[in-house]
């Protein structure tokens, strides 16, 4: 069975990023059961901790 993506907002709030506050629609897929979500900035490569659904 595939998993389906979710559609997640991502936000970095890393200070001094060029993209600190700049909220990302993006689909995601869960890592484990239950589903938890990680990303990781494209820009300064911190951990995105602002993540919502979409």
């Amino acid at each position: 069975m595939e998993v389906e993506p979710v559609p997640m907002q991502a936000t970095c709030h890393t200070e001094g990023c060029p993209v600190d506050g700049v909220t990302f629609t993006v689909d995601m897929y869960p890592n484990e059961a239950p589903p938890v979500f990680r990303a990781q900035c494209g820009r300064c490569g911190q951990p995105v901790t602002d993540l919502v659904p979409a």
